[in-house]
């Protein structure tokens, strides 16, 4: 059997050492039975196809590029025969040449003073393998080791991934029914007053009117908040894309952060569960991947969101003090998933807002049939006590899979793992992306917040706060789930602001 995980670069004693490489350029795992590279983080980059990639699954017979131009390997999957010795998992290593003026053959039964020297040369050479082959044998038994213990480390986070999943869908039917209770309830209660208003002798006939047609508004509201929201959803929901990020820090000489592993290959972590990292590490990179919500706002291309999902380490506690140490933060991966396309699209942050944490971000939209989302900055649109209605992916992935079928998403995770980077490729891929809609009153209107009390959650950030007239009044930045669950916006007249090209003053109203 081969030996994964297997290390590229131009460091000795990697299991495949290539010159011209990065010391640790990249390297290829396996995992449930598929194997895929990941590049290690060199300023190079790594190539599959010409493509440049962070991870992606290999295929047989697929070409490795170690940085534009650089060395090239391919990839062989493993066949049934035991290679004289351990390499790295399929991985083609050039033939041994024999130089011009050198012959292999017998030579003659009485051994000259050379041929001593060479068989005891040899002698020499094959004693120095006997001991090489022990100790790599006793290391791909600690590499057999480590590799049992990622797979069950594998499985238990796929296990948690599904419970979480089932949460959020059991969570979702709760809010459903809730809303559903309410009419219902409104509705009987209608009822309820209609029969006693025919019953009800002329002294009563008046407060029974009065609480009927309290009843009746309330019915009404809830049929029309309820109608707003479909409505929305079904014009613009489409226009309301899932972000989804990940990115690591570097040193100045190009080296990303790396988790420090223990003998098994463990993560090691302190007596309060946080993981020992460095340059020096030989695990993983030390990657932060994250989702928020963000929407179109120009037939241009332009993205509105937060600018903590553009700039995910902005007024972020932890990456501040990778800062202040040295780090620098680099976008790994950084796309957007909107609803109907089954290809991700490549992210780029146009600009941010000085004043407010709003970011603009560039797609190729090309002909793309997108709706770009109608955005009213006047105060009128936002007046407290109306109805709104939130749209946008709250708690990332969790959600999405929650309204998918449960076969579905078994199958999506056996295929893919835990990977978000895969599971939101194959979820675009089926078209299961789709935004989620919550409703709730706008509780108070000041010129830098729009409070209102639409439940959401993290990976809503950036998600559009619409009125019951079909209007985006607010985008979604921050949740206090200990103050009543109120939400806040950033009022629009600032994406207005946002959105005129640079040297250019919005008109305001």
């Amino acid at each position: 059997m081969s030996r994964t995980p297997a290390a590229i670069g131009s460091e000795p004693g990697l299991e495949v050492v290539v010159a011209g490489a990065a010391p640790r350029h990249a390297r290829v795992v396996e995992r449930d039975g598929a194997f895929f590279l990941e590049d290690g983080g060199s300023p190079l980059g790594t190539l599959l196809a010409g493509q440049r990639v962070q991870e992606s699954v290999l295929h047989d017979g697929d070409v490795i590029e170690l940085g534009p131009g650089g060395p090239q390997l391919r990839f062989q999957r493993p066949g049934e025969s035991r290679p004289e010795r351990p390499r790295a998992p399929g991985l083609t290593i050039p033939p041994l040449t024999i130089p011009p003026g050198w012959r292999v053959g017998l030579g003659s039964v009485r051994a000259s003073r050379t041929t001593r020297l060479m068989l005891g040369g040899l002698l020499a050479v094959s004693l120095g393998l006997l001991a090489w082959n022990y100790r790599e044998s006793r290391r791909l038994q600690g590499e057999m080791t480590r590799l049992a213990a990622t797979v069950r480390s594998a499985e238990e986070d796929r296990r948690a991934f599904q419970q979480r999943v089932e949460e959020e869908r059991r969570r979702s039917e709760k809010d459903r029914r809730a809303l559903e209770d309410r009419v219902d309830e409104a509705r009987r209660r209608e009822e309820e007053l209609s029969a006693r208003l025919a019953a009800a002798a002329s002294g009563e006939v008046q407060a029974v009117k009065t609480e009927l047609a309290a009843t009746r508004g309330r019915l009404e509201a809830l049929e029309t908040e309820r109608a707003a929201a479909e409505q929305i959803i079904q014009k613009y929901g489409t226009g309301v894309c899932l972000i989804q990020g990940s990115y690591a820090f570097y040193d100045a000489a190009g080296r990303p952060l790396r988790y420090k592993v223990d003998a098994a290959g463990h993560a090691i972590q302190d007596a309060n569960g946080a993981y020992d990292i460095d340059v020096a590490g030989t695990g993983g990179i030390h990657t932060t991947v994250y989702f928020g919500t963000g929407f179109l706002a120009d037939r241009r291309g332009l993205v509105l969101t937060n600018r903590h999902v553009g700039e995910p380490w902005w007024k972020d506690d932890a990456a501040e003090a990778f800062v202040n140490e040295g780090f620098r933060p680099r976008m790994l991966s950084f796309r957007a998933f909107f609803p109907r396309e089954p290809a991700p699209l490549p992210l780029a942050v146009e600009r941010v807002s000085p004043s407010a944490d709003l970011a603009l971000l560039r797609i190729d939209i090309g002909k793309r049939n997108i709706p770009v989302l109608p955005i009213d900055p006047s105060r009128k649109a936002a007046v407290p006590g109306r109805p709104v209605v939130l749209v946008g992916y709250p708690t990332g992935l969790e959600a999405i899979l929650a309204k998918a079928d449960a076969n579905v998403v078994q199958q999506i995770l056996q295929s893919t793992g835990t990977s978000s980077e895969r599971v939101t490729e194959a979820l675009g891929r089926k078209g299961l992306i789709r935004p989620s809609t919550t409703q709730g009153h706008i509780g108070d209107v000041t010129r830098t917040d729009i409070v209102f009390d639409a439940p959401t959650t993290e990976g809503g950030s950036g998600g559009p706060v619409f009125s019951k007239e079909g209007v985006v009044v607010a985008v979604e930045y921050a949740v206090l789930s200990k103050f009543g669950g109120n939400a806040f916006g950033v009022p629009m007249h600032f994406a207005v602001e946002l959105l005129k090209p640079p040297g250019k003053k919005a008109a305001t109203k």
